[in-house]
């Protein structure tokens, strides 16, 4: 190993926990911490982990083994400086388990489930309805629906004329499925476009009436 090689290898680890540190110092001080939570798969469906991030500062706090609620609370008592935090906002998935563990550790903490897991489940929501309807058609109808079946996701006007035309012949098969479209554009809608509380409140009561209607 040359001499270079053998000064990088002893400064990587010097340098890595001097940012650490820096970042838990930045974290600890800041005055409306919004910290982000969240699980990655390193063996997707068999092992997955947890990270924390300093949204604000755009840095990444830490990552731990595991995302149940024991492991989470494990961390917790070992890593005292995490307990030393008081962030204001905390922005994670719906999993349960993060819920439980945020609100013991940081009880004052508005909890916010980000987008990306959210229209995600909305976006379940419309192919498990998908899949019902589907079984319910002659096989022609059939087929037609699940080769087609990834129109029902984007925005509509996020498609071309063709792609419209088609996307209206599979609403046209069932009266559910075109009622929770209209549901999943109108829920994008809002939480994209809603410009403060009193239009998100407008757009909520909308959403609540068509989910209401489709079950």
């Amino acid at each position: 190993m040359s001499t270079v090689q053998r000064m990088h290898n002893e400064a990587i680890p010097m340098e890595s926990e001097r940012l650490s540190e820096q970042a838990w110092k930045q974290a600890t001080a800041c005055r409306g911490l919004a910290l982000g939570v969240d699980d990655f798969a390193t063996k997707k469906g068999h092992i997955y982990n947890t990270d924390i991030h300093d949204l604000k500062g755009g840095t990444l706090l830490d990552l731990l083994p595991g995302r149940k609620l024991d492991e989470l609370r494990v961390y917790a008592e070992q890593h005292p400086v995490f307990r030393q935090l008081t962030p204001k906002t905390v922005v994670m998935d719906l999993a349960q388990g993060y819920h439980t563990w945020i609100s013991e550790c940081f009880p004052n903490a508005i909890r916010i489930a980000d987008r990306f897991h959210v229209h995600g489940y909305v976006i379940e929501v419309v192919k498990e309805v998908r899949k019902a309807v589907q079984g319910t058609l002659a096989p022609r109808a059939k087929a037609h629906l699940k080769a087609h079946h990834r129109l029902l996701n984007p925005q509509a006007e996020s498609l071309s004329a063709e792609s419209k035309n088609k996307l209206d012949e599979l609403l046209g098969y069932s009266p559910l499925l075109r009622k929770v479209w209209e549901w999943k554009e109108a829920f994008t809608s809002w939480d994209d476009h809603s410009p403060n509380v009193l239009s998100r409140n407008k757009w909520s009561l909308h959403i609540c009436k068509i989910g209401t209607y489709v079950r």
